[in-house]
C-alpha cells in the first residue's frame, strides 16, 4: 500500500483576483428603515410597542390592564409627538386599610377580651 502525499497548493482552489478600479463608486446600501408610527399613541411593554391607539385615555386603559394581569412587567405609554414614555403603576385602592392583617386583628381581639374581661369583673 503505497501512500499518495498531497501538496498544500493542490488542496487550495484558485481563486481570480479582480481589481477593483480607483475611481469606481460603490453602490450606496441602504438598510430597510422602520415604517413611521401611524398612531398619536401606543402601549409599550418592556420598550417594545404593542399597540396604536388614536387618545392617550385609551392606550392608557389598554395599559392598565395588561399591568394588572402582569404586574412585574414594565408598561408604559409612548407618545410618538414627544418621543416620551410615561409609566404606568399599578392602582392601589384608596381606602386600603390594615384591618384585615392577622397582627392588627389578633391584638385589637386581645385588646377587646382585655377590656371585657376586667368590665367583668368589676361587676
Amino acid at each position: 500500500m503505497t501512500r499518495r502525499t498531497q501538496t498544500r497548493s493542490s488542496n487550495r482552489a484558485r481563486r481570480k483576483s479582480t481589481s477593483i478600479a480607483p475611481n469606481t463608486e460603490r453602490a450606496s446600501v441602504r438598510r430597510a428603515g422602520k415604517p413611521p408610527l401611524a398612531e398619536p399613541f401606543y402601549v409599550a411593554v418592556d420598550r417594545q410597542l404593542k399597540s396604536g391607539h388614536d387618545t392617550y385615555e385609551a392606550a392608557e386603559k389598554a395599559a392598565l390592564a395588561i399591568k394588572k394581569r402582569h404586574a412585574q412587567l414594565h408598561v408604559t405609554v409612548y407618545t410618538v409627538k414627544d418621543q416620551r414614555h410615561t409609566t404606568i403603576e399599578q392602582p392601589r385602592p384608596a381606602h386600603a386599610t390594615n384591618k384585615n392583617r392577622p397582627a392588627v386583628r389578633a391584638a385589637r381581639n386581645t385588646l377587646h377580651h382585655h377590656h371585657t374581661g376586667i368590665a367583668g369583673a368589676n361587676h
